[in-house]
Order: structure tokens, then C-alpha cells, then sequence
């Protein structure tokens, strides 16, 4: 009997540590309200503000889980639980990022970028491999010229998911590369770019030449986040399209993933036996077409 009253008593103190929470995500200086931004606990579970920055997520414990919320051009923001009092709606300001910007020499003379070059590793195998939502996933993309130019086009190549019960909105990110850890570091621009992909085989284009991105000498990562625009699913939704993975030339591991900007992991696939013939490191097919100055 003291059992069965102990375990009641652990039931109930669950349940009253346990709630669903209602919150809208602001611009601090504007107050405009802040679309798919990012919002995850510490324990692992996230979500996404919806498109007028109102979002809904079930807390299991007040007293020991933090929340994070952040976006692109924005300062992420941590909330411990356990200041916001159990209220059950409350509105979060994130604060707008001031980037410092690097030095710029200004020249009589305007840099003509006329020369295009398609950089992307080619077909060596091919695998469907599905990504989740709330996952970035970025690929690294060497410049082989070591000269700075600038991103003109990127591609993706996607493969249809059969069993797709949705279609994901895919924000898309450039980060110039951390030398030191080989992985992405400061972004390349400060706006999303959201872009809505189809459920099938095929090559998709993003232009990105009037955003003005400068392509490093020593490379770039192309993020790819997975985000869910339709609201509220249900558990375990299949989104569509899945990633087009080949084995890349140089057999590196270049692929990240970072689950609702809760930092970088590795996550280029190693397969012993690929497509009967072919072993190796694969990673996603990600590509750029880049505009250099002419020589």
C-alpha cells in the first residue's frame, strides 16, 4: 500500500511539473512578430515559432530545463524555466544582431566579377538519405582558386520521399569555415532564405547573387535547415524531400548537422559497401556556382 501511495505521489508531482506552454517571439526594437524562429529545451525537444511567431511546447520540468530561442539576425536568448513562474503565455523579444562588419578598402576602381565556375563534387554513387526537422545540415565547399568571388547560385540535389505525409521548408545558410575545428563558424549573410522545395527527383536552384555574399578564399559551408511550416503535426510526421548523398572525391568527411542551433556534429555517412561497387565517405549533394573577377 505504501508502494502503490509512493508512486501516486511521484505521478502527481510529474503532472504538476508538466504543462504546455504558449509563447509569441518578438522583435525587441520593431515588436513585429518573429516567424520560424528557433525554440528548443535543453533536454533535447524543439519546435518552431509559426509564421505570425507564436509557438506551443509541453514542459516536463520547470524547475531544471532551460529554453533557447534563436534565429538568424538575431541574439539567441536563454530562459531558465523556472524564472518564468508557470505563466502560461508570455511573449519573448529577441534583440536584433549588430555584426561587425570587416574593413573595406574603397577603390576608384569596381571589381568586375564576370567569370562563372560550378563548384560541387559529381555523381559517385547515390543514396536517399532523410533529414528530420529542427536538423541544419551544412556542407563544406573548397575554393579552389583561392581568390574571393562571389556566390551567384546554389544547388541541391533532392530525391522524392514516398512515404512523405508533408513537404519541409528548407532555410538556407552560408557560413564562412573555422579553420581551426573544420567546421562552420560566423554567417556570410544575416537574412533567411526561406525556399520551398519539391517532392521529387531533381536538381534544385537557389539564387542568391543579389544578396551580395562574398566567396572566401578558403571556402564556405552551405546550411540546409529543415523546417516545419505547417504548425502543430503529429509525432513522428514524414517530411519530404530527402538529400541526395554522393561519395565525394577527396573521400573527407564535410558534413555538419546541428539539431535547432544547439551546436555542430559531424555527420558525413561512411559506407564500407556503396552501391555494390564504391566505398568511401559520402556527403550531401550541395553545390555553387561562383562569379570571379576576371583574370
Amino acid at each position: 500500500m505504501k508502494k502503490i501511495s509512493f508512486l501516486l505521489f511521484l505521478i502527481s508531482i510529474n503532472l504538476i511539473n508538466s504543462q504546455t506552454i504558449n509563447g509569441t517571439v518578438k522583435d525587441s526594437v520593431t515588436g513585429e512578430n518573429v516567424a520560424f524562429a528557433n525554440i528548443v529545451l535543453k533536454n533535447g525537444k524543439g519546435t518552431y515559432s509559426n509564421e505570425f511567431g507564436g509557438f506551443e511546447l509541453e514542459i516536463k520540468n520547470f524547475t531544471t530545463d532551460t529554453l533557447k530561442i534563436s534565429n538568424l539576425g538575431y541574439e539567441s536568448k536563454i530562459l531558465p524555466l523556472i524564472n518564468l513562474k508557470k505563466a502560461i503565455k508570455f511573449e519573448i523579444l529577441l534583440k536584433p544582431r549588430v555584426e561587425n562588419l570587416d574593413e573595406v578598402l574603397i577603390s576608384s576602381k569596381k571589381i568586375k566579377y564576370t567569370d562563372k565556375k560550378l563548384l560541387g563534387d559529381k555523381k559517385e554513387g547515390n543514396i536517399g538519405v532523410t533529414s528530420l526537422i529542427g536538423y541544419e545540415t551544412a556542407i563544406f565547399i573548397d575554393n579552389p582558386k583561392n581568390i574571393k568571388g562571389k556566390l551567384k547560385r546554389i544547388y541541391i540535389d533532392l530525391k522524392k520521399r514516398k512515404n512523405a505525409e508533408y513537404i519541409a521548408t528548407l532555410n538556407i545558410k552560408i557560413y564562412e569555415l573555422d579553420s581551426i575545428n573544420n567546421k562552420p563558424r560566423k554567417l556570410l549573410h544575416n537574412k533567411n532564405l526561406y525556399v520551398k522545395p519539391k517532392n521529387k527527383k531533381y536538381r534544385l536552384w537557389i539564387d542568391v547573387k543579389d544578396f551580395d555574399i562574398n566567396f572566401p578564399i578558403n571556402g564556405v559551408f552551405i546550411g540546409i535547415e529543415m523546417v516545419n511550416t505547417f504548425g502543430k503535426v503529429k509525432k513522428y510526421a514524414r517530411f519530404g524531400p530527402m538529400f541526395r548523398y554522393t561519395i565525394n572525391k577527396d573521400k573527407n568527411a564535410r558534413t555538419w548537422s546541428n539539431y535547432h542551433n544547439s551546436g555542430w556534429k559531424g555527420s558525413s555517412i561512411e559506407h564500407k559497401k556503396f552501391k555494390r561497387t564504391k566505398t568511401g565517405i559520402s556527403n550531401p549533394m550541395v553545390g555553387i556556382e561562383v562569379l570571379y573577377p576576371k583574370e
